[in-house]
């Protein structure tokens, strides 16, 4: 159920944030939670107002972009440009999509908004490691489809292949991924 907040309200936690943001001046060395609690509300503010995204679905983006972040984390430089920059970058391709498309389809690893945050940076951290025991192909193709929003069509053609035989490897390698995270959740690791 999309939340309807004034322009007082949303002016006030704009200030909010930009008070969180400068008090946390090295927040890239802080734990994960910290950065979390301090960059959520400006992303998902940002899609909203910025792109028009409605709130449940600017909530999953947040979400989608704190995933791509925890993969990423090494990499990552500049820790407030990189957010800002990647929740853009989700909104466009939510507006240009016109429909939500979760990076994961397993019912299993969506968190549930009553979760406690600890339980959701486990989840995440679970996905990563699962993404890490992918072979790089699976995981190239994957992050492709899901994290660059290519077609099926355009990842054959940049690897002068069909799209017929991408599509059957999207379909491997979600299966691989979801019995790896099965395997792993369940403590039995491949």
């Amino acid at each position: 159920m999309p939340v309807e907040l004034s322009s007082d309200q949303l002016s006030k936690a704009a200030q909010h944030v930009s008070l969180l943001t400068a008090d946390a001046e090295d927040i890239g060395a802080q734990p994960f939670e910290a950065v979390y609690a301090v960059y959520r509300p400006l992303l998902k503010l940002l899609a909203i107002r910025r792109f028009g995204v409605p709130d449940g679905d600017a909530e999953d983006l947040v979400q989608d972009v704190f995933a791509t972040y925890l993969v990423n984390q090494p990499n990552v430089r500049d820790l407030r440009p990189y957010l800002i920059g990647a929740i853009c970058n989700a909104a466009r391709q939510f507006n240009r999509r016109g429909v939500a498309q979760p990076f994961c389809e397993s019912d299993g690893c969506l968190a549930d908004p009553s979760e406690d945050i600890v339980e959701t940076v486990a989840r995440k951290l679970l996905l990563r490691a699962t993404l890490g025991q992918l072979g790089a192909s699976c995981r190239d193709t994957l992050a492709r489809f899901y994290f660059h929003g290519e077609t099926a069509g355009a990842i054959a053609q940049s690897r002068d292949t069909s799209a017929n035989y991408i599509a059957r490897l999207l379909s491997y390698c979600r299966s691989r991924a979801r019995a790896i995270y099965v395997g792993m959740r369940k403590g039995a690791v491949h």
